[in-house]
């Protein structure tokens, strides 16, 4: 997969490693920032489009996430997103039209002013909308520039507190795009870190 830059969380730094590994493209973190902040008043978010992987040497698991897909009619607030039926038709719509060999890997949405959290509608939402183990929730605060990703452990519930960094996909374009305030940076190998990526 080649070289990755590596974004870990305040919860990370002492060696708290993310269940699942989160790979992100350039590009999908562009799309994901970019509707963050086209409305930094009331909670926007969409789906996280990409691939389930498993690495067959060391059988850990991770994504790659290779496209944020904004979710259109719904219903929103300074404190709340709701996915309608609309939302839901249209976002399956357009993955089976622009990503027919991909999955809905996990959602994000916004926090305005709130900080990087699940609340307990979030943590409902997820639980009952994205069933599957590997599919993660991504927060992004675009008043304070900060983001992170909750991932469900392997036993256990989903901590609403705890959130993870992730691996930035070095397409050389350049120095890192990732502006987040909260992740801390270390560049790394992606071969190393059990993701041996094949498209």
């Amino acid at each position: 997969m080649g070289n990755a830059w590596h974004w870990i969380s305040p919860y990370e730094v002492n060696g708290n490693e993310a269940p699942i590994s989160v790979f992100l493209t350039r590009s999908a973190f562009n799309q994901a920032a970019m509707h963050a902040s086209s409305d930094s008043e009331v909670e926007v978010g969409g789906v996280l489009v990409g691939k389930w992987c498993v690495d067959p040497e060391t059988t850990r698991q991770y994504i790659v996430v290779t496209a944020s897909l904004p979710a259109q009619f719904t219903q929103q607030g300074s404190l709340f997103l709701t996915f309608t039926q609309d939302s839901l038709v249209d976002i399956h719509t357009k993955l089976n039209d622009k990503f027919p060999d991909d999955a809905i890997v996990g959602w994000y949405h916004t926090h305005p002013y709130m900080g990087v959290f699940l609340s307990q509608y979030d943590t409902w939402l997820h639980d009952h909308f994205f069933t599957e183990p590997w599919q993660v929730a991504l927060v992004i605060e675009p008043h304070s520039e900060a983001g992170g990703f909750f991932i469900r452990p392997a036993r256990g519930s989903l901590d609403a507190v705890q959130y993870f960094g992730f691996y930035e996909l070095d397409d050389n374009t350049g120095p890192s795009i990732t502006h987040w305030n909260n992740l801390q940076l270390e560049s790394v190998d992606a071969e190393n870190q059990g993701a041996n990526h094949h498209e």
